[in-house]
């Protein structure tokens, strides 16, 4: 068999690495630094109504949307799918994966659990899916986490860990679990993954 007959039976492009956890659990610090370590891996950015953050930029983070907007992605069926999340609502858009996937490379997506499972119920057309569950061992580091980011009062880190309590109770619906601890032991899980993915043989059931 020659060379480039055995590089076809390598997967191409078009898988997506749904990245998901708990608020607070570290995701985008994670798929950053697998993103500075593989080519060929695109972000997705969520639409959001939620208003930004300090330390965000709005299209690297989010697309900071007005809840009209939101309605009207909606409509035109622009996102793949959305929920409500602590009142504000939160999207993934379909064009950006299209538009990924022609060029031949892999996405990479940090979503909410509700979006994931939709998303498994759905699936993305004849494009492969790989969902990944991230998250700290406890609570207690969650909690820490969520404290020590100075973002959320009080009040609404209580609301996060109680949402995380349930979110938890999806893990075994993943193909994957990232226990996110230590962040340079994470970003090799999650890279060894992505790795691992790209590397299958196709497979008609796969």
């Amino acid at each position: 068999m020659s060379s480039e007959a055995i590089s076809s039976r390598r997967r191409g492009g078009g898988v997506a690495f749904i990245v998901c956890g708990p608020s607070g659990a570290g995701k985008n610090s994670v798929i950053e630094r697998v993103m500075e370590t593989l080519p060929g891996l695109s972000y997705s950015v969520s639409f959001t109504t939620r208003p930004c953050r300090s330390d965000e930029v709005d299209g690297r983070d989010y697309h900071f949307i007005t809840y009209e907007q939101f309605e009207q992605l909606v409509q035109e069926s622009e996102v793949v799918e959305h929920v409500t999340y602590l009142g504000h609502q939160y999207g993934t858009s379909r064009g950006q994966i299209k538009s990924v996937f022609t060029e031949g490379k892999d996405v990479i997506l940090n979503i909410d659990v509700q979006g994931a499972r939709k998303l498994m119920e759905r699936g993305l057309g004849d494009f492969s899916v790989v969902y990944v569950f991230l998250t700290p061992s406890s609570l207690e580091i969650l909690g820490t986490r969520l404290r020590e980011r100075g973002t959320e009062t009080a009040k609404q880190i209580e609301l996060r860990l109680s949402v995380a309590v349930e979110e938890m109770k999806s893990i075994p619906l993943f193909k994957y679990l990232v226990i996110n601890d230590d962040l340079n032991t994470a970003v090799d899980e999650l890279r060894s993954i992505v790795v691992a993915k790209r590397c299958r043989v196709i497979a008609s059931n796969d």
